[in-house]
């Protein structure tokens, strides 16, 4: 993206379909709960692929969405979301977040632009391809294209790994020790949240939301 080798970005996508079973909520007090969970497959499993997506993709200028609860009973938020994005540099992408589909998939974020396309599934790169190739591209392929992915939290939550939460909190105590910025200070990751917010609003009122 620095290297401007997408060409003019045209799309940002974000893929989040996992599985949850009713259990999974009915047996927390704060599972999809809006007081402790503060919203459901977006807010809860979705969040880390939004804040990439924007990462990469740059801000969000508004959303179009729609949210429901399909299949789960007796939660407050939204266990499947559907929203069309508008990024600020006038890529468009789609966000689909969901503890509703079976059996759960990899987690997707695919990057297309007018001259070059990535896909991200996990920790492997499933694509990367570009109109003008350089010498780096094989082998980014064939290190990162093979790697053995995680599965994620696609129908396991136990099987997510804390390690990147424990190094943030690891970068954060050290930040307050020696009194400089943390990588990921709160302006930054207020920006995925910003666009959930606005996804919701987006729901509720049927109408395009900027996001703020």
């Amino acid at each position: 993206v620095d290297q401007r080798r997408f060409g003019r970005l045209s799309m940002g996508d974000a893929y989040v379909k996992w599985f949850r079973s009713q259990e999974y909520y009915s047996g927390s007090e704060w599972k999809g709960t809006v007081k402790y969970d503060g919203g459901g497959a977006l807010m809860n499993q979705s969040i880390h692929a939004i804040d990439l997506l924007q990462w990469f993709m740059g801000d969000v200028k508004n959303v179009q969405a729609k949210t429901a609860a399909l299949g789960h009973e007796g939660i407050e938020v939204e266990d499947t979301a559907v929203a069309i994005l508008e990024f600020a540099n006038g890529a468009l992408g789609v966000i689909e977040g969901s503890t509703a589909v079976y059996p759960g998939f990899l987690k997707r974020i695919e990057i297309s632009g007018s001259a070059g396309s990535a896909v991200l599934e996990e920790e492997t790169l499933k694509e990367w391809s570009f109109a003008e190739e350089s010498a780096g591209d094989e082998e980014i392929r064939t290190r990162y294209g093979s790697r053995a992915g995680s599965g994620g939290g696609a129908a396991d939550p136990g099987a997510i790994s804390h390690t990147g939460h424990r190094q943030q909190f690891e970068d954060f105590i050290e930040a307050v020790q020696q009194n400089r910025r943390p990588f990921v200070d709160g302006r930054e990751a207020r920006k995925s949240v910003a666009i959930i917010q606005a996804i919701y609003e987006s729901s509720r009122t049927g109408e395009i939301t900027p996001v703020r």
